[in-house]
């Protein structure tokens, strides 16, 4: 009796999605083969996809070609029954399947024991097709997916493509059960019209509640499932971090194991305020709910009351006001559950803001930062003003009711027994005033009329104050907009300069990336040809040319070793120096191969007394060699200051190789006799006079020459120019210290400055907003009106 009494069990029931079978599909083209296997006594099945055999091989997508399978005929049986329950058109499509197929005497059973019944080939031949004809029809009706998951599924994860998620599908049906709900309260809400008295109405006013409360019971159902996964989530991040903050001050641990505890305690916390906004969330969404069912009610009934007169309206107006009780109590729970939320909002942004240090060096994202808050305060200032507003309908809501109820007393007709005597009379109405004392009901009224008045002057109060802490953060709000406008504003005159010496530098990178690619494949080019012309050839420069065989000839009779670079001192009146420039000297003659280290260096005197030039004049008459060819005339110097030897200094660079020197005038007692002394022989080869000569110039003008560090030797001429880059690196370069103070000044003012920008923004953002614990600790208890 107990086990028929208990409900149907559930277990093992599953809910089929309601667009299983509904979903189009692609076009395609099944072959099905049916075949008698005599040795397992099974109809084997077969099907091939035309569609993709006939696509080549690779577009296939990685879907498959063909299947294959083992049915009984009790299989093909149950098969019928799953897709005639899917089309009922089926039904009469399958063909019937002897009993002999599915008795023992088929099978191995026919092969092992001849005399037993088997059918003929050409009846299970025809009995293949019939089967093949059936499943062709079965393909047209219930579609290619549903028959291949039917026939061909072996895993179960196929199968519960089909299935609906036991949560989704509860969600599913307690909302659109919500959804009846109110489909049924706005039917109701529409029959008002057709009540033309008031007694029909009032009949519909009682449909009407039950149909809200009905609304009530399933939202509330609803949006408790909603709530149930995010309160046991908060609950179990609450005991768990209970747990860890309890293990921290109760065990001795390690600083890595307290490091790792305190990190997941973290966690476990941010769980907490993700499942505590959810909540507030889906909160929000239920008293949006009733509030939006609450408003359509109080407005049509509104509009039924200009329909009555007001004696009539007397019997339905204690609804009226309970119906704005109640409107003004789920606006109040509504307003208040977003207070929640932006006040978490509010709180998000300013932790945001504290911790901006750390993160970036930016003032701009405070600033949005600080706008954004400026927004969300501005949005709770308005939601605030909702609840003052709703608190004071239920105020006033409950004065009406009040003052109703203290007229009906006031005109409450006293009824008086007959009296005979006068005195009798003034006795009884004695006894009637002291029954009617001022601790009667109409005293109490007027004592919580009088309260409820008070209340109502707070709220005033209040709400003038939030409208002046309203108009201070609107004023706050459209200083910093404009304060951000002028910033970018100014940015944008002051940069731009630099904005458009950045687009020429990426114009200019721009160009050097195409100059580069041209080089290489220019090089690319240069490379194959080679390859292909691997013929000698000669690359002619303006700075290196080639002598010809004559100058060959006569720089080999008159010097018959390749001197370096020569050092040659030329003596020029100043006039001369001033006014042209100063030509090259004869005497030299163009060595075969330069020396890439060697530089040629030219010295231009004064004139000098009398006495030097008799001396002089002897060295002076010899006769000049052959001319070389002339040299590319070298830059014009500028004139030098009277009473000073000027210096010259031209620099010929080795083939692909810029070598620098810097000439400065060096105090007189720098040079020394053993660098007069090689120089003379740097230049002896190669001046126009003898040794003396060049010995006695080189001492008159040592003085203005500064000693210099011996050179590195100079490279063989057959060395190339990356290994005189080596050399180069490898001597090195000195560096200089520089002090890093100023830039660590600029960095501690920078961070000063950001660090003085957050804490003035904090402090903007306080005098906004009224959000002190003081002030709110100071309002009315709130549960007042949740009673």
């Amino acid at each position: 009796m107990e086990a028929e009494a208990q409900p149907d069990s559930l277990e093992g029931w599953v809910a089929v999605k309601e667009d299983a079978f509904g979903q189009p599909e692609a076009p395609h083209k099944l072959r099905f083969l049916v075949a008698w296997n005599a040795l397992e006594g099974k109809f084997a099945v077969t099907c091939h996809n035309r569609t993709l055999q006939e696509q080549p091989e690779g577009d296939d997508g990685g879907q498959q070609r063909s299947w294959a399978g083992l049915y009984s005929s009790q299989a093909l049986q149950g098969l019928h029954r799953q897709l005639a329950a899917l089309d009922e058109r089926l039904e009469p499509c399958f063909p019937a399947l002897p009993p002999a197929l599915s008795g023992p005497a088929g099978g191995l059973w026919a092969l092992l024991f001849p005399r037993c019944p088997v059918l003929e080939e050409a009846e299970l031949e025809g009995l293949c097709r019939r089967l093949e004809a059936y499943l062709g029809w079965a393909l047209e009706l219930c579609g290619r997916k549903a028959l291949l998951d039917s026939l061909f599924t072996q895993d179960r994860g196929e199968e519960e493509e089909y299935f609906e998620n036991l949560h989704e599908f509860r969600r599913k049906a307690l909302k659109a059960q919500l959804a009846a709900a109110k489909e049924a309260l706005r039917r109701i809400l529409h029959r008002h019209k057709d009540a033309d008295t008031l007694v029909a109405l009032m009949e519909v006013y009682e449909e009407e509640d039950e149909a809200y409360w009905e609304l009530v019971t399933v939202a509330t159902t609803f949006y408790q499932y909603l709530l149930q996964p995010f309160r046991d989530m908060r609950e179990l991040a609450t005991l768990y971090k209970l747990e860890i903050l309890k293990s921290l001050q109760a065990d001795r641990l390690g600083p890595r194991r307290i490091e790792a505890l305190q990190k997941e305690a973290e966690e476990w916390t941010a769980q907490v305020e993700e499942a505590m906004c959810s909540i507030q969330d889906i909160t929000v969404n239920y008293f949006k709910e009733t509030k939006m069912a609450l408003a359509a009610m109080h407005k049509q009934m509104e509009q039924d009351r200009q329909r009555f007169g007001q004696a009539a309206w007397a019997s339905a107006s204690p609804r009226l006001e309970n119906l704005k009780y109640l409107l003004a109590k789920e606006t109040l729970q509504h307003m208040r559950a977003k207070e929640l939320c932006l006040n978490h909002k509010r709180a998000d942004i300013r932790k945001q803001m504290e911790a901006f240090e750390e993160q970036e060096n930016d003032l701009t994202g405070l600033e949005e930062l600080e706008i954004e808050y400026y927004e969300t305060q501005l949005e709770l200032y308005e939601v605030q003003f909702e609840i003052l507003k709703n608190e004071e309908m239920l105020l006033v809501t409950q004065l009406e009711t009040l003052r109703r109820r203290m007229k009906e007393i006031q005109n409450e007709v006293i009824y008086y027994d007959t009296c005979e005597n006068p005195d009798e009379l003034q006795a009884s109405e004695e006894a009637l005033e002291q029954t009617h004392t001022p601790s009667s009901e109409m005293a109490q009224l007027r004592r919580k009329a009088q309260q409820l008045e008070t209340k109502r002057g707070i709220i005033c109060s209040r709400r003038a104050y939030l409208r002046n802490k309203k108009d201070l953060c609107e004023e706050s709000r459209h200083l910093r907009l404009q304060q951000a406008e002028e910033s970018a504003q100014r940015f944008q005159e002051h940069h731009s300069i630099q904005i458009k010496r950045d687009k020429r530098k990426e114009e200019e990178k721009k160009k050097k990336a195409w100059i580069k690619q041209e080089r290489q494949k220019t090089l690319e080019r240069l490379k194959t040809f080679k390859e292909k012309c691997p013929a000698q050839f000669v690359l002619k420069t303006s700075r290196s040319q080639p002598l010809n065989s004559k100058q060959r000839q006569g720089s080999s009779r008159q010097a018959p070793a390749p001197p370096p670079q020569p050092l040659s001192v030329s003596k020029t009146p100043v006039k001369q120096t001033r006014n042209s420039h100063p030509a090259p000297d004869k005497g030299v003659k163009a060595p075969r191969r330069k020396p890439p280290a060697d530089i040629p260096v030219q010295i231009f005197l004064p004139p000098c007394d009398p006495k030097q030039k008799s001396n002089e004049g002897g060295a002076a008459l010899l006769p000049p060699p052959p001319p070389p060819p002339p040299p590319p005339p070298p830059p014009p110097l500028p004139p030098p200051l009277p009473g000073t030897h000027p210096i010259c200094l031209k620099l010929t660079p080795a083939q692909g190789e810029p070598l620098p020197l810097a000439c400065e005038d060096p105090p007189r007692e720098s040079a020394s006799g053993e660098d007069a002394h090689n120089t003379s022989k740097h230049a002896a080869s190669h001046y126009t006079g003898s040794m003396d000569e060049v010995l006695a110039s080189l001492k008159r003008g040592e003085i203005l020459l500064r000693k210099v560090e011996p050179s590195s030797p100079a490279p063989p001429s057959s060395s190339s120019p990356n290994d005189n880059i080596l050399a180069a690196i490898r001597k090195g370069v000195k560096l200089r210290k520089v002090s890093q103070e100023p830039k660590k000044e600029g960095e501690r003012r920078s961070e000063n400055e950001l660090e003085r920008s957050i804490k003035a923004a904090i402090q903007r953002i306080k005098k906004a907003s009224a959000d002190s614990e003081e002030e709110e600790s100071n309002e009315h208890n709130s549960g007042e009106w949740n009673s």
